[in-house]
Protein backbone atom coordinates (compact mmCIF):
# COMPACT_ATOMS: atom_id res chain seq x y z
CA UNK A 1 0.00 0.00 0.00
CA UNK A 2 0.91 3.11 -1.09
CA UNK A 3 0.42 6.62 0.79
CA UNK A 4 0.87 10.02 -1.41
CA UNK A 5 1.11 13.08 0.18
CA UNK A 6 1.65 16.66 -1.11
CA UNK A 7 1.77 19.81 0.85
CA UNK A 8 1.72 23.32 0.33
CA UNK A 9 2.00 26.29 2.60
CA UNK A 10 0.89 29.47 2.05
CA UNK A 11 2.16 33.01 4.09
CA UNK A 12 -0.46 34.04 6.39
CA UNK A 13 -0.30 37.56 4.86
CA UNK A 14 -1.64 36.18 1.93
CA UNK A 15 -4.62 34.34 4.35
CA UNK A 16 -7.66 36.76 4.49
CA UNK A 17 -9.14 37.45 7.70
CA UNK A 18 -12.39 38.79 6.92
CA UNK A 19 -15.49 35.66 7.08
CA UNK A 20 -16.58 36.46 3.45
CA UNK A 21 -12.98 36.50 1.68
CA UNK A 22 -12.10 33.60 4.19
CA UNK A 23 -14.27 32.07 2.71
CA UNK A 24 -13.83 32.43 -1.19
CA UNK A 25 -9.87 32.12 -0.26
CA UNK A 26 -10.36 28.30 0.93
CA UNK A 27 -13.24 27.69 -2.02
CA UNK A 28 -10.13 28.92 -3.76
CA UNK A 29 -7.80 26.42 -2.23
CA UNK A 30 -10.11 23.44 -2.66
CA UNK A 31 -10.47 24.05 -6.38
CA UNK A 32 -6.83 23.82 -6.41
CA UNK A 33 -6.96 20.53 -4.67
CA UNK A 34 -9.67 18.86 -6.84
CA UNK A 35 -7.49 19.90 -9.94
CA UNK A 36 -4.37 18.67 -8.39
CA UNK A 37 -6.55 15.17 -7.46
CA UNK A 38 -7.95 15.27 -11.35
CA UNK A 39 -4.43 14.93 -12.35
CA UNK A 40 -3.19 12.53 -9.83
CA UNK A 41 -5.85 10.18 -10.79
CA UNK A 42 -5.33 10.69 -15.26
CA UNK A 43 -1.37 10.52 -14.78
CA UNK A 44 -0.63 8.93 -11.35
CA UNK A 45 1.58 11.54 -10.31
CA UNK A 46 1.23 15.35 -9.01
CA UNK A 47 1.97 18.25 -11.27
CA UNK A 48 4.76 20.58 -10.85
CA UNK A 49 4.21 23.16 -8.66
CA UNK A 50 4.21 26.91 -9.70
CA UNK A 51 7.45 27.95 -10.09
CA UNK A 52 8.75 24.26 -10.17
CA UNK A 53 10.31 22.46 -13.60
CA UNK A 54 9.28 18.97 -12.26
CA UNK A 55 7.88 17.73 -8.81
CA UNK A 56 10.15 16.88 -6.21
CA UNK A 57 8.86 13.57 -3.66
CA UNK A 58 10.46 11.32 -1.33
CA UNK A 59 9.72 8.08 0.14
CA UNK A 60 8.54 7.96 3.64
CA UNK A 61 8.99 4.94 5.43
CA UNK A 62 7.20 4.13 9.00
CA UNK A 63 9.86 1.47 11.07
CA UNK A 64 7.41 -0.97 13.23
CA UNK A 65 10.30 -0.43 15.69
CA UNK A 66 9.91 3.29 15.99
CA UNK A 67 6.05 3.34 16.10
CA UNK A 68 5.67 0.61 18.77
CA UNK A 69 7.82 2.83 20.83
CA UNK A 70 5.84 6.08 20.06
CA UNK A 71 2.27 4.23 21.06
CA UNK A 72 4.09 2.72 24.27
CA UNK A 73 5.11 5.79 25.73
CA UNK A 74 1.92 7.58 24.96
CA UNK A 75 0.24 4.67 26.48
CA UNK A 76 2.83 4.78 29.55
CA UNK A 77 2.81 8.72 29.35
CA UNK A 78 -1.08 8.71 29.49
CA UNK A 79 -1.29 6.51 32.12
CA UNK A 80 1.33 8.48 34.20
CA UNK A 81 -1.06 11.55 34.05
CA UNK A 82 -3.94 9.85 34.75
CA UNK A 83 -2.48 8.38 38.03
CA UNK A 84 -1.11 11.99 38.98
CA UNK A 85 -4.30 13.60 38.16
CA UNK A 86 -6.16 10.41 40.19
CA UNK A 87 -4.58 11.12 43.30
CA UNK A 88 -4.94 14.90 43.36
CA UNK A 89 -8.89 14.75 43.29
CA UNK A 90 -8.33 11.72 45.88
CA UNK A 91 -6.71 14.43 48.01
CA UNK A 92 -9.42 16.79 47.58
CA UNK A 93 -12.50 14.71 47.41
Amino acid sequence: METVCIDQTYPIKDVPVESEALTDWLYERFVEKEKLLAHFYKTGAFPPLAGQKEVTSRNMTLDNVWLFFVQTFAFASGYMWYSILHHIYCWFF
